[in-house]
């Protein structure tokens, strides 16, 4: 799975699961607490739905605050519980 499969399932969760309203795109930079208003009990929460959807468990003592910073420290923390190499997005110029 490439960060942008990963980005969309994220957003789906957000969306649906803990009714975001979020833009049609997010992106790797859009911060969680700032940009996409996630709060520290979604965060919670989204760790309970990236276990069921992403089929991983989040060890406690990997829930580092730095974790949750930005989509795409996100999503590099969810190729890494996966086991998988984090598969960069293609850039178009």
């Amino acid at each position: 799975m490439d960060k942008e499969q990963t980005i969309a399932q994220l957003r789906q969760v957000m969306s649906e699961q803990l009714e975001l309203a979020l833009p049609d795109v997010i992106k790797e930079e859009d911060r969680l607490y700032e940009d996409l208003n996630v709060d520290s009990i979604m965060v919670l929460q989204l760790v309970v739905y990236i276990e069921e959807v992403f089929n991983v468990t989040v060890p406690e003592e990997d829930l580092d605050p730095a974790v949750f910073q930005t989509v795409s420290s996100l999503v590099d923390f969810i190729h890494a519980l996966k086991g998988e190499p984090i598969a960069q997005v293609e850039t178009k110029s």
